[in-house]
């Protein structure tokens, strides 16, 4: 197993702070953060790190939430899922149209301006997501193409 590489006192003080400042939510501090990768940050159980300590073969541990990138958060579907009723800024609310559109993987056309990065996509009370704001006014949604669903 590779080594598993925790995020200390203050990178996840950081990441907090970020994910405050980005989205207005910050669920992370009572949780085991690892550091898995460029900018990535998994969410696991200190049980689950000890069981897998004593495994053989174990390529990943916990579940992906969030990309660094710089000073932005990138929240993954399921990252953003376990925050989504406390996320109270950059988010959208879209019609259904518009989250099957997300869902496909198609952008989406915003209807006032913002100067954010990346935004969260809600339909009713389903949160969808992390998505890139371009320059145009378009957000991107970062779904992964494995996961988009087919167009008809």
């Amino acid at each position: 197993m590779k080594k598993i590489v925790l995020l200390n006192s203050s990178k996840k003080s950081a990441f907090q702070t970020l994910l405050e400042r980005q989205y207005g939510a910050e669920d992370f501090s009572d949780k085991v953060l690892i550091q898995a990768g460029e900018g990535k940050i998994r969410l696991t159980t200190s049980d689950t790190i000890k069981v897998a300590e004593k495994m053989r073969g174990v390529q990943s541990l916990g579940l992906y939430i969030a990309k660094i990138e710089g000073q932005e958060v990138v929240l993954s579907i399921e990252g953003s899922q376990i925050l989504c009723n406390r996320i109270t800024r950059n988010r959208i609310e879209l019609t259904e149209e518009q989250a099957k559109l997300w869902m496909e993987g198609a952008p989406i056309q915003l209807d006032k301006f913002t100067a954010v990065k990346y935004v969260v996509a809600f339909y009713k009370h389903l949160c969808l997501g992390c998505g890139r704001v371009s320059a145009d006014g378009k957000v991107y949604p970062q779904v992964p193409k494995w996961r988009r669903l087919q167009q008809e």
